[in-house]
């Protein structure tokens, strides 16, 4: 199936006749002498608004090119649309917004003059095992949404090693014997590592790379940055260095086969951000997304300097036109001027001869696809990485969107992104938001298959909010207006949820179907959920979804999906608080973390994690069976009658489901619990006085005893990583995180993570049986401050206030 030339030769039509030969000259319809009347309700005064570009939705079916001018063309009408929008909101803010009307006296400091442009947002411990001797089902792994998914992160352990990103560095680490811990090696990753994914002994490692940050003689800046020189009316020309991106994404294929010496077989480089990855059947498939940055283009208007010294509204409107029709006419031949190779993503590599760069496309750019009305600045890339081959084979898939949510069973990977960017809805009123579903088959351990596209109204939450079984997508979404700010109250009745079930109108596998694609249709929906209520969390589990919405209270939702074509509310319960993950723990009980209630049980307080547990072995009257609430601070003398001086307490639980361990052969749910203080006291050295101050850190794990049958939570124990952080319990401030992060059962133990070190306990008890420092993690250096201001740093060659006590101060924050 290939792309239709049609729209794309429109809009390349529409780009030369509006005069991207001829600067444009007639882009704006008679701007010099028409200010329109105010063109919706919600603007207030006249302004000269521009004629912008018709912007209707059509098909969200992703089509595949087949011709590179094709698609090129399709991302300039784009830009160029999105340039019109952006000029025409500066263009309202200026002669109709609040601030503006009235002559522009806030604006006399020279703000939006020329040369000031407004900035855009943009066995042996070292060996392999054998399978005779797996442990599986003994250890608890990632904490994935579906299974036989594995989703990557910084944490991995296949058993008889932990695999751990800590810093710039791969750790890893060896487990001889459950309730052992032993450092086996570590080795630098290049950039910020951020999550991985582990196959046997190959590890694919994803890290962030910084262009300012890369050295100074390292081969990408040659790739990635040019030096440009450049003018601004009434400014001398001068000369920068130009980067259209500056994020990479690294991929880093590891041979692990040796513990104790890692090595490297693969460096792959792709312009962008990660934004995640799964691994089914040895095969990786990442997602990255690129937002193109074009260097020049301008959202504002330059105007001359004596602009505001003129009375006249005539006259400045005079030379506002002028002014705006200058900006258009250089934003279009800009835009022009721009080749596939300024918009798609770059893919580097090292080789033996040292890095290079892949081709752009294929030759036909049937690597890319777009919706018919979403082709935009943002690429989403699908890179397939074949974990099993000797090779480690590759295959990539750009697809023109906005950043997306993402999901996948072990058949279908789901892609769901909003169907237009925020500009799209801009003086074009009587659109909702709307998502984009995509799906791809990913049955095939070897190629990443396009099979079909749908759309539903409201935006998406998660990846807990989309869900595949049986062939049929599930989809949860919120009705908002989120970012239209223009909208008066009465557009605007607030949020309401919908659940949404879709099917392929043929076929899920496109070898079984005559058409290449087909279209992914609505056979199902409840809606009008919680109005004014938003979806906080979801989860879809069998042939039931969840869902928790607030406001001011936490209403759980159980809704029947055993007929896809007729989804039906079942039953639902209204508790304080709110849960943000929502964990089965069998068919007929839910574990769930989130924050707890604020006073007389409305609102939320934010420094309380709330535990809770579900009955709904009734789906038509669930029940709260128990709630626990968490808190790391304690009390002890540095307590007053107001408080402890504890900041809010908080859980990467709460908002990362992988530091969410559920350990069913002993009923124990692991989460961290993390706050600080800041704490203040004087010390007196031999005759001197010191300021003993600093930040003390609470880094823990809380065990909880889940008692599904009985319905009951209860408190098992506590893994404390606090003294990792604080000398003579204290600290200097530190940037990085402090909080244990991760945690993994195996056997009769718990083991913790945290950046500063990892410890074994037996779960039974939670006896201390081992402790270690990780490298990686940087102590903050250490100071002293006289009560005269003085300050006397301890350090090599530095006076020693004292070898006793030299540890009872530390940085003041």
């Amino acid at each position: 199936m290939n792309r239709s030339p049609t729209a794309a030769m429109l809009v390349l039509v529409m780009m030369l006749s509006s005069g991207c030969l001829g600067l444009m000259d007639d882009v704006v319809d008679d701007i010099d002498d028409v200010v329109i009347d105010p063109v919706l309700d919600w603007l207030e005064g006249e302004y000269p608004g521009l004629d912008l570009p018709t912007r209707e939705r059509t098909s969200p079916v992703l089509d595949s090119y087949d011709e590179c001018e094709l698609l090129l063309a399709d991302l300039q009408g784009s830009v160029y649309n999105e340039m019109l929008v952006a000029l025409d909101q500066e263009s309202y803010w200026h002669w109709a917004g609040p601030v503006w009307r009235g002559g522009g006296v806030w604006m006399e400091d020279d703000v939006m003059m020329e040369g000031a442009p407004v900035a855009s947002a943009d066995g042996d411990a070292g060996s392999s095992n054998s399978a005779d001797t797996s442990r599986e089902g003994e250890y608890s792994e990632t904490n994935n949404q579906e299974e036989g998914v594995d989703e990557a992160d910084f944490l991995k352990t296949d058993g008889y090693h932990i695999y751990m990103l800590n810093g710039n560095l791969l750790v890893i680490m060896g487990v001889p014997e459950f309730g052992e811990l032993t450092l086996e090696s570590n080795m630098s990753i290049q950039g910020y590592p951020m999550q991985m994914m582990l196959d046997g002994d190959r590890l694919v490692v994803a890290s962030a790379i910084y262009y300012w940050s890369l050295d100074q003689d390292d081969p990408l800046r040659e790739f990635m940055s040019e030096e440009v020189t450049v003018s601004y009316p009434g400014q001398e020309e001068y000369s920068y260095t130009y980067t259209r991106v500056q994020n990479l994404v690294k991929y880093t294929v590891i041979d692990v086969s040796d513990r104790t010496a890692p090595v490297v077989e693969r460096e792959i480089y792709v312009e962008g951000n990660y934004h995640t990855a799964r691994l089914v059947d040895g095969t990786v498939r990442s997602v990255t997304h690129l937002w193109t940055y074009i260097e020049g283009l301008r959202t504002w208007v330059y105007l001359p300097e004596d602009y505001w010294n003129v009375e006249s509204d005539e006259e400045r409107m005079e030379i506002w036109n002028e002014s705006m029709e200058e900006t258009i006419a250089s934003n279009t031949a800009i835009i022009y001027d721009l080749t596939l190779d300024d918009f798609a993503p770059h893919i580097y590599e090292i080789g033996s001869q040292g890095l290079f760069q892949h081709p752009t496309s294929s030759g036909d750019c049937s690597e890319f696809a777009a919706s018919a009305d979403s082709a935009g600045r943002g690429f989403t890339t699908i890179m397939t990485i074949q974990m099993f081959s000797d090779d480690v084979d590759l295959e990539v898939d750009h697809i023109t969107s906005s950043w997306a949510h993402v999901y996948a069973s072990q058949d279908v990977m789901v892609l769901a992104e909003p169907a237009n960017d925020w500009w799209w809805f801009w003086r074009n009123s009587g659109w909702d938001d709307a998502t984009n579903i995509h799906i791809f088959d990913i049955s095939d351990p070897s190629e990443t298959t396009y099979v079909a596209s749908g759309r539903v109204d409201g935006t998406v939450q998660d990846q807990f909010s989309l869900s595949e079984l049986n062939g049929i997508i599930r989809v949860a979404t919120t009705e908002d207006a989120w970012g239209r700010w223009w909208l008066e109250t009465e557009e605007w009745t607030g949020p309401t949820n919908n659940v949404f079930t879709l099917a392929a109108t043929e076929c899920m596998i496109p070898e079984g179907c005559e058409d290449e694609t087909s279209e992914l249709v609505e056979i199902g929906h409840v809606g009008d959920i919680a109005a004014g209520e938003r979806i906080w969390s979801a989860r879809f589990v069998g042939d039931r979804a969840y869902l928790v919405t607030f406001r001011n209270m936490d209403p759980l939702w159980v809704i029947d999906l055993s007929d896809p074509t007729d989804p039906a509310i079942l039953g639902e319960l209204e508790i304080p608080g709110v849960s943000t993950y929502i964990h089965p723990i069998d068919a007929d009980t839910l574990l769930t973390i989130g924050i707890g209630p604020g006073p007389d049980g409305l609102g939320l307080d934010w420094s309380v994690t709330q535990i809770s547990l579900f009955d709904v072995s009734d789906p038509t009257n669930p029940v709260l069976a128990d709630a626990l609430s968490l808190s790391p601070g304690y009390e002890d003398e540095n307590c007053d009658e107001w408080s402890c001086g504890w900041s809010w307490s908080y859980s990467e639980a709460t908002y990362e489901h992988k530091a969410f361990t559920y350990w069913a052969p002993e009923q124990l749910l692991a989460v961290p619990l993390s706050t600080y203080r800041y704490t203040y006291d004087q010390v007196e050295i031999d005759g001197r006085v010191y300021t003993y101050s600093g930040y003390e850190f609470a880094s823990t794990l809380q065990l909880i005893d889940v008692d599904a049958e009985n319905g009951t939570l209860g408190i098992h124990g506590m893994v404390n990583h606090s003294d990792f952080y604080n000398e003579d319990g204290l600290s200097g401030w530190w940037g990085g995180s402090t909080s244990i992060r991760r945690s993994i059962f195996m056997g009769d133990y718990v083991y913790a993570f945290s950046t500063a070190g990892a410890s074994v306990h037996r779960t039974d008890d939670l006896e201390l049986m081992v402790e270690l420092e990780l490298p990686g993690y940087e102590t903050p250096e250490t100071y002293y401050y006289e009560d005269d201001d003085e300050e006397a740093k301890v350090g090599d060659g530095e006076e020693d206030p004292g070898e006793e006590d030299q540890d009872s101060a530390t940085v003041e924050g």
